[in-house]
């Protein structure tokens, strides 16, 4: 197991991702965009039947969590899913919850 320090770190990687994805309004955005592909302001409005100011708060927040970038298509802006930079951190934050499981399991019994 690493170091405390290092568990500070990792959950300091991952924390952008817990923080976005805890509004269910963004767990929906992302669940659209995902099952879509792309998808714009306009058309996540009439998915969710949120405003259009509150769909663009909530893909600002998705967007500097790095969770969704944007392509422009002319004057249209379109959003991706991008998870790509949580994988990592994911898996490794994964690694240390079994691993302290397995501690706790050990010096404590099940």
């Amino acid at each position: 197991m690493g170091t405390m320090k290092n568990d500070d770190a990792l959950f300091e990687r991952v924390l952008p991702l817990f923080n976005a994805m805890g509004d269910k309004v963004r767990q929906d955005i992302v669940s659209l965009l995902t099952y879509h592909s792309r998808l714009s302001v306009g058309e996540l409005t009439q998915y969710t039947k949120l405003s259009r100011p509150a769909v663009s708060h909530h893909i600002k927040v998705l967007r500097e969590a790095g969770l969704v970038t944007e392509e422009r298509d002319g004057t249209k802006r379109y959003y991706h899913p991008n998870f790509s930079r949580y994988i990592t951190p994911m898996r490794e934050l994964i690694d240390c919850v079994e691993k302290w499981q397995t501690n706790k399991e050990t010096y404590h019994g099940k």
